[in-house]
């Protein structure tokens, strides 16, 4: 489209009334006629003219048909990927040619299907398809000539009657239709409306335009609709029904199975004998009998096709009693884990809290296979689990409340199901991400790039006038094709084949395999399923014998896993297939014949790939081509089975090709990927956060910045959380050998990344809880050491001349925590000299000299406190409600009392992170992006480059304290460490230019020099220029920042450190250290003070706050410590590391043990602190340990104190402040069921927040909304 076409498309409109030129009006009007006469005439919608050819000719499952089509009735259609049916080209000329359309197609035209969906008619008649408005006469070639000219006489004659205003309309128009997106402030409807009532009864236009409008209307919803509020329809059932909810059999267990090819060639008499076709074609070694062994070119472990066990088993379980169903149902449902039905999935179920049995699966017949299938399975229990667990304790606003123990039988039952039928619903959400994220991927050697890209069907599409997005959720059938093509034989590894050998003289003993004819093999294979417990849980599996608590031991789960990573898979190909599958591959061939299978070029043909015409095409291996024309003479006579199996594979392609099957297979899975996937309901237009909770799902979302958009790691880590690194290559890329991957990563540069150390069980992790023995060891730096080091180097190793971040593991900095040497000692010395006009409190010079610096920090936390306030908080209107005028007491209308206006805010999200990111902003001269009050009359740029937001700031800061203090969880850390790592990055270079000289200028970074560019009048401007110096004169410490930066350089310089070590080494680590912790412990004490607990004390902390003497400031210290010894979670590692020299402590703990010291439970010891539970304001100040003790006590422990209670006492001080009754935490309960502002959830690794959503869980509290009133 020219530049003046789109200009013409975005014009507002054509204002005829303003004596415009009359000729250009009659030219555009000329040229809109030539050029969108398509469009006018109706024909990008479909609509047929007489003897015209309609240009759509794919019918919209369900939801589209041309406005003059009669209504077909149903029909088999071949899923969204088969070709529309050919429609005729010519008027028919006499009566007898009028005849329904036809669905079936020339071989010679290409089709994708792997399914069959049958859809259901568009409304209730059973009418047929005929062609398109056929005349009841035969028109003459006159009639035809003078028809079209009276068409185009016609519409000449409607196009001089279109005004300017219509002509925009119809431009507007145009453009929505090829956007897909209608911009409906500009009242196109009603524009549109108007301009059809203003054409003539008889203008072609009009008609035309009209039928355009109603296909939009109809299109813009589905028909028939996809989704329902029925309660049926909200979860999966167990045999796969209801998938669809107007065909609820569609794919349903029991069903038979589908077939997508005609089968027209004419079958030969005599097929050649499956046994000389398993040993001549795809015997491994082939006949010299040589088992010649061909593993995966592309390094694939056996781990990628035991999902594919799975995956297939999930689809396909034909019924021996009648070979042409299947029994089990036609999506990705998980049923050999949950069962194929009702029977079955109760057999799994605990029927307790949504759990099923530990260590279960339901299949028997997985039970045939190595157990590395069964590990796979159990890992997915494992999952299920712990989700419905963590479910229960977040209870998504009452979803899932627990009755209480009097309550009715159905209750319970109904509390249990919801659990189980949404843990399932999210598991599966994880599983069919595996799918797409990791077995797609490694399928397509993606795995092998930094491509974010992934074939998921799950694609967002737009409508728009030239694409209409393919259905969703109409369900799927299996069919028998793709039965066959699954067999994927050939992959079975070495180590699985003796395994496979083991079991056959377990089945057939004194017998060999080779012997085992197809009925013994089919009665072997029924008597071992049928002497398996029906009671999964009483089912022995790989000789592993059950706990007390009915689970396997991990130790012995985790090495059948991680040897089937290393284990090599098999080639796809001829003459790969072990002899020991022998009988099975003759029962396939003899499967496929019973099915009327078509030819492998029939289903070339179908699915759209050209004809083999030579065997050596079929495969180019002389001596396989030969036996191929040996056995059928013709490659046009290749059966379909085994023709799949012993074509050539294709080679591999980066990216493209990582399987290597054979070329019918290749293209076929991924058709069936997309089918299977985007067919399904639960995994399309019902797939919502409403569906698996917003928590559920975003457990199980991909994230493209992690592994490429992998997921697997989470399934691995989560269910062996004591054996695995966050980041072991084992967890992350399974489906490919370590060996493979180590080649793989180092080509990507991500080598280092990953730990490369075989899995094992890590060692136990005493706990340390009395008050007494803690503070022993934090006081013992000889023996007991920190264990920060390697979480630091995480974020220093990203300087710009550390080699490590590319080739091995960090090198650890000499940062003051991160380690106990003296090369530490002289880090805490340098920080704290290094921090002049704010000292330490700890009575050194720097206290002399500065005697008042704890009042410079209480104005500023003063008066960014109150700004904030001012920023956020949200009147509540329509509150006739009456405020005591003295104290924090209730509100009356008694006395002298005076309307009030409540206000609500969020404490947490937007004053308590804010201020403390702010203090770090000035400390650090970080560039902070701030709007000028509360309507941001400055505009201030949102360009990353020029510095960070607030909450960008304290995301950052908080991303890396979490990795250096509170990466616990093991499923976590590795995408903890790749944020960090970003984050470290860009902060140190902000630094870096800092201290270079480039100065970017500290916060409100640049809001002057922008304010020409916003503003003109000079009047404004100056007003504006006024604000922004107020603003740095508040926020920026009094330009502290740059010279503290200047001391740490220099000094550091002194202590033989270059400027990038003392940025990257130094202040870095410290700015990570110091803010989000601040935040994290006032809103611990905030929510204690506002709980059941501690509201009690808020009457009296309110005349404290409005005090202004020393006692009042050392009463409200002591109010926050109390409460944060009684809400606090910190807790601290310690690694038992004896000196030689000093042998000065006496411990159970062996040299090398880590323990955890429960600060928590310390500060609770009631030998420590007397009546525990009870706020007392006498305390030793010393006898907190929050902020650690000893050698590596906080840094800034008396700076923070100082801040963290000038907040609490401005906090404290508001009139009535109470927990805001809409607040979202505000009616929940805790696991100890006490009322809290803040919803936690308790985990393996302690107390978790969520944030306001309900999606995600972290160390630091996310919001706390509350009320006051003035």
């Amino acid at each position: 489209m020219s530049s003046r076409d789109e200009e013409n498309l975005n014009m507002e409109g054509v204002n005829a009334g303003n004596g415009g030129d009359e000729k250009k009006f009659v030219k555009e009007k000329t040229k809109l006629g030539s050029k969108y006469r398509n469009y006018l005439t109706g024909k990008f919608q479909g609509i047929s003219r007489k003897g015209e050819k309609s240009d759509q000719k794919r019918p919209q499952e369900g939801n589209t048909r041309s406005n003059s089509e009669p209504i077909p009735t149903p029909v088999p259609t071949l899923e969204s990927r088969s070709e529309p049916p050919s429609e005729p080209t010519s008027v028919p000329t006499s009566q007898s040619q009028l005849r329904p359309q036809s669905y079936s197609q020339p071989q010679s035209q290409p089709k994708t299907i792997t399914t069959v969906t049958i859809m259901p008619p568009k409304s209730s008649t059973s009418q047929p398809r005929w062609t398109s408005d056929i005349p009841k006469t035969t028109p003459t070639v006159i009639s035809d000539i003078e028809s079209a000219t009276h068409s185009i006489h016609s519409i000449f004659h409607d196009l001089k009657s279109i005004t300017p205003e219509d002509a925009n309309t119809l431009l507007q128009l145009f453009s929505s239709q090829i956007k897909g997106v209608q911009n409906d402030n500009t009242l196109l409807l009603e524009k549109t409306v108007k301009l059809l009532a203003s054409q003539p009864e008889d203008s072609q236009i009009g008609k035309s335009l009209t039928a355009s409008f109603v296909n939009t209307l109809w299109d813009a919803l589905p028909h028939p609709p996809v989704r329902s509020l029925d309660k049926k329809f909200m979860y999966r059932d167990a045999d796969g029904g209801n998938n669809n909810i107007l065909m609820p059999d569609l794919g349903k267990a029991g069903t038979a199975y589908a077939k997508s090819v005609k089968p027209e060639r004419m079958r030969k008499k005599n097929l050649p004998d499956p046994g000389e076709l398993f040993d001549g074609l795809m015997r491994r070694g082939g006949l010299d009998g040589e088992e010649a062994f061909k593993g995966s070119p592309t390094g694939i472990s056996s781990q990628l096709f035991y999902l594919a066990t799975i995956i297939i088993h999930d689809l396909f379980l034909t019924d021996h009693e009648d070979m042409t169903k299947s029994k089990t149902s036609s999506y990705l449902d998980l049923a050999p884990l949950y069962g194929c039905n009702q029977e079955e999935q109760n057999a799994v179920r605990t029927f307790e809290d949504g759990k099923l049995k530990p260590d279960c699966f339901s299949s028997k017949r997985i039970l045939g296979f190595p157990p590395g299938v069964g590990v796979f399975l159990i890992m997915f229990n494992r999952f299920h689990n712990h989700v419905v667990g963590i479910l229960a304790q977040i209870n998504d606003n009452g979803r899932f409340t627990k009755p209480k123990a009097e309550a009715a039988k159905s209750a319970f039952d109904k509390y249990d199901n919801d659990l189980f039928q949404t843990g399932r619903l999210i598991t599966c959400g994880l599983y069919v991400n595996i799918v797409l994220k990791d077995y797609v991927r490694t399928i397509l050697n993606l795995n092998r790039t930094t491509s974010k890209w992934d074939l998921d069907p799950r694609v967002s599409e737009t409508k728009t006038l030239l694409n209409k997005p393919a259905a969703e959720g109409v369900g799927n059938q299996v069919t028998a094709e793709f039965n066959l093509i699954y067999r994927w034989h050939s992959a079975i590894s070495q180590r699985d084949e003796k395994w496979t050998k083991a079991e056959y003289a377990r089945l057939f003993p004194n017998k060999n395999p080779a012997d085992v004819t197809l009925p013994e093999l089919l009665r072997g294979l029924h008597s071992m399923e049928a002497e398996l417990p029906t009671d999964p849980s009483q089912r022995s599996f790989a000789d592993l014998n059950r706990l007390p608590n009915g689970s396997y031991d991990d130790e012995s789960l985790v090495s059948i896993f991680s040897s089937s990573v290393e284990d090599l898979s098999g080639a796809f190909g001829a003459t790969n297939v072990p002899p020991i599958m022998r009988s099975i591959e003759i029962l396939s061939i003899l499967q496929s014949r019973s099915w009327n299978m078509c030819t492998l070029n029939e289903f070339r043909s179908f699915v759209g790939l050209s004809r083999h015409t030579s065997f050596a095409d079929i495969n180019p291996d002389p001596v396989i081509a030969k036996r191929l024309k040996e056995f059928y003479g013709s490659p046009d006579d290749v059966e379909f089975y085994p023709g799949v199996v012993v074509e050539k594979i294709k080679p591999p392609v980066v990216p493209g090709s990582g399987l290597c099957t054979g070329y019918s297979i290749s293209y076929s899975i991924l058709s069936d990927a997309v089918g299977l996937v985007r067919g399904d309901r639960f995994y399309t237009t019902d797939y919502t956060p409403d569906s698996l909770t917003n928590w559920g799902y975003n457990e199980v979302q991909f994230d493209t910045n992690i592994d490429d958009g992998a997921v697997l790691y989470k399934l691995v880590l989560r269910a062996f959380p004591n054996h695995f690194q966050g980041n072991s290559i084992y967890a992350h890329f399974p489906f490919v050998t370590p060996e493979t991957n180590r080649e793989i990563q180092k080509d990507l540069g991500r080598e280092n990344l990953y730990s490369w150390d075989k899995p094992k069980k890590k060692a136990d992790l005493p706990t340390v809880e009395g008050w007494e023995e803690c503070k022993k060891i934090l006081d013992d730096k000889a023996n007991w050491k920190v264990t920060w080091g390697a979480p630091i180097a995480v974020l220093t190793s990203q300087s710009p001349s550390d080699s490590t971040k590319t080739t091995g593991p960090p090198k650890i900095p000499p940062f003051c925590l991160a380690g106990d040497e003296s090369i530490n000692t002289t880090s805490r010395s340098l920080i704290i000299s290094s921090f002049h006009d704010l000292p330490t409190g700890h009575g050194d010079k720097h206290d002399k000299e500065h005697p008042d610096w704890q009042s410079s920090i209480a104005q500023f936390y003063t008066d960014n406190t109150a700004d904030l306030f001012d920023k956020h908080k949200v009147l509540i209107p329509n509150l006739n409600a009456y405020s005591n005028t003295n104290g924090n007491g209730s509100a009356t209308k008694n006395g002298a009392a005076a309307p009030r206006k409540t206000y609500r805010v969020d404490i947490v999200s937007d004053i308590c992170n804010r201020v403390f990111t702010r203090f770090a902003a000035g400390v650090f001269d970080f560039p902070l992006k701030l709007g000028m009050g509360n309507t941001a009359d400055v505009n201030v740029t949102t360009d990353i480059e020029d510095g960070y937001t607030e909450e960008e700031l304290y995301t950052a800061l908080s991303t890396g304290f979490i990795c250096i203090f509170n990466n616990f969880d093991v499923t976590k850390s590795f995408v903890v460490n790749q944020e960090a790592r970003a984050v470290a990055k860009r902060l140190g270079d902000i630094l870096m230019e800092h201290t270079n000289g480039g100065g970017i200028g500290g916060v409100v970074e640049g809001l002057k020099d922008r304010l020409h560019s916003l503003v003109h009048d000079d009047e404004t401007e100056r007003h504006a220029e006024e604000k922004v110096e107020k603003e740095k004169a508040r926020l920026a410490l009094k330009g502290y920042g740059k010279a503290m930066l200047q001391r740490f350089v220099d000094k550091g310089k002194k202590a033989g450190w270059g400027v990038e070590r003392v940025v990257w080494e130094q202040i870095l680590p410290t700015s990570a250290a110091m803010t989000a912790n601040q935040s994290q412990l006032l809103s611990q004490v905030l929510d204690y003070y506002l709980s059941d607990a501690g509201s009690s004390h808020l009457p009296k902390l309110y005349t404290v706050a409005h005090e202004t003497s020393k006692e009042s400031d050392d009463l409200l210290l002591h109010y926050f410590l109390e409460a944060a010894r009684l809400r606090g979670t910190v807790a601290l590692f310690r690694l038992y590391s004896p000196s030689q020299d000093t042998q000065t402590t006496t411990t159970a703990h062996a040299p090398g043990t880590v323990v955890l010291l429960n600060l928590p439970l310390a500060h609770h010891d009631p030998v420590a602190f007397p009546n525990p539970e009870t706020i007392v304001l006498d305390r030793n100040l010393d006898s907190y340990l929050m902020f650690g003790h000893g050698p590596h006590e906080c840094l800034g422990r008396d700076i923070a104190l100082a801040g963290m209670v000038r907040v609490f006492r401005i906090i404290v001080g508001l009139k009535n402040l109470r927990l805001d009754a809409g607040s979202s935490g505000y009616s929940r309960k805790s696991t100890a069921g006490e009322s809290r502002g803040m919803k936690t959830v308790e985990t393996e690794f302690g107390m978790a927040y969520l944030d306001d959503e309900l999606a995600t869980l972290g160390p630091f509290p996310k919001g706390l909304r509350v009320c006051w009133d003035e």
